[in-house]
């Protein structure tokens, strides 16, 4: 009867465990255990959609980084914003340094963790997001694309002023900055200060007013430091490549 009760509530973690709860005698116990194996059933299916949606282009973990490597990064503080305050509050985070320091692993490690948590993410980079976004205006379908990109609570950018926008993705870019402030939080990665992000957007004006309204409420962290690919390719034996920090 119980079984034929759980196939009728669809409880797939319930039955997966029922044959192994048959020892427990406790009703309490054996109650709570087929619950708890229900709940941990549906949280690891509502995790494998999340992290499906988010589309992460690798899988990338906090314990894979060796903090002694660059210990001026603080990591650790850009681990707590997991918990998924920042998102309620609305507020945005931004990595900013050079190159192989660990930026993109970290936003993919915050990003997998805040699933983790239950909140839903979506992860670009900067171009291939500015691709989309041009792509859907010359299909006159920006409309629903602005709407899909607006509705994670947290968009992920990734690896801003890496190459170049034309006008119009610029600007389509500041909308979506635009749109989110206030509304959804964006957490942001890239190798240029505030002041020389008119390298991507061009416009001094459409520029100054992006910075001020992302900065307005932004955890800030700055990676300075040593290439990690560089000195995984070199043992650690030497640190050739050095990141200064950024200007401002």
């Amino acid at each position: 009867m119980l079984k034929k009760t759980l196939v009728s509530l669809k409880m797939k973690g319930a039955l997966s465990v029922l044959d192994s709860l048959n020892t427990i005698q406790n009703k309490d116990e054996f109650a709570i255990a087929l619950l708890q194996a229900e709940l941990n059933y549906r949280h690891q299916k509502a995790l494998a959609r999340g992290l499906k949606a988010a589309a992460f282009p690798i899988e990338k973990v906090w314990n894979e980084i060796d903090h002694t490597l660059n210990p001026r990064i603080d990591f650790k503080s850009i681990q707590a914003l997991g918990s998924g305050e920042f998102i309620q509050r609305k507020e945005n985070v931004c990595l900013m340094g050079g190159q192989g320091t660990g930026k993109s692993h970290s936003l993919i490690a915050l990003g997998t963790q805040l699933c983790e948590e239950g909140y839903s993410v979506k992860f670009y980079t900067a171009c291939s997001l500015v691709i989309a976004l041009e792509e859907a205006k010359a299909m006159n379908q920006l409309s629903q694309f602005m709407k899909s990109i607006l509705k994670p609570q947290l968009l992920v950018i990734d690896e801003l002023g890496f190459v170049p926008f034309t006008e119009t993705g610029a600007r389509l870019l500041f909308d979506v900055f635009s749109r989110r402030y206030e509304n959804g939080s964006i957490a942001v990665s890239t190798n240029l200060s505030f002041e020389k992000w008119v390298q991507v957007f061009g416009s001094v004006e459409l520029t100054a007013a992006l910075v001020d309204r992302f900065t307005h409420k932004a955890h800030n962290f700055v990676f300075d430091g040593d290439s990690i690919r560089f000195l995984e390719a070199t043992g650690k034996r030497k640190k050739v490549i050095r990141f200064t920090k950024p200007d401002g």
